[in-house]
């Protein structure tokens, strides 16, 4: 690293055992097992269906968060400047664009949790578009058939050979 003049950051950077034994050695001294954010994602030990090590990855806290506050800020904006059929297709391309960087294989529970989360806040400001409410939550789950968002999908298999 020193040859192209570049450092490792002391605050952000430490050493902590991972692998196949680490979560059983941290158990037998009543420690948890350690977790590293990387890309956006937590990096966890986790075990296959099979009882083997894995590495498991999910998305991080940190970037979940800031993604949900990003949206409800951009839904505040946009509900009063573009008509609801253009910026739902918008909406729609956002969402895959989530799905297609954090969909690997073991993260689909957080994938279905953002897809809830973002229809929630397109609910909520779907209706304060007006002093009325537009639609109240039968109304609205019907909208969304009508006019579906893209459902959660995993986009990036791991653990199958096949592209």
């Amino acid at each position: 690293m020193g040859k192209f003049g570049l450092t490792i950051s002391e605050e952000k950077s430490k050493i902590i055992e991972f692998g196949r034994y680490a979560c059983t050695r941290a158990k037998r001294y009543g420690r948890k097992c350690e977790t590293f954010d990387f890309l956006g994602f937590t990096h966890f030990c986790d075990k296959s269906r099979w009882g083997n090590f894995k590495l498991g990855r999910k998305t991080s806290r940190k970037k979940f968060r800031q993604k949900m506050v990003d949206m409800n800020i951009w839904l505040k904006r946009i509900r009063n400047r573009a008509q609801l059929e253009v910026w739902w297709k918008v909406l729609g391309l956002k969402l895959l664009g989530h799905y297609r960087y954090y969909g690997m294989s073991g993260n689909s529970r957080m994938l279905q949790n953002f897809y809830h989360q973002v229809v929630r806040l397109a609910f909520k400001w779907v209706n304060r578009r007006s002093q009325r409410k537009s639609y109240n939550w039968a109304q609205f789950l019907r909208f969304i058939i009508f006019n579906p968002l893209p459902k959660p999908k995993i986009y990036h298999s791991l653990y199958n050979l096949n592209p």
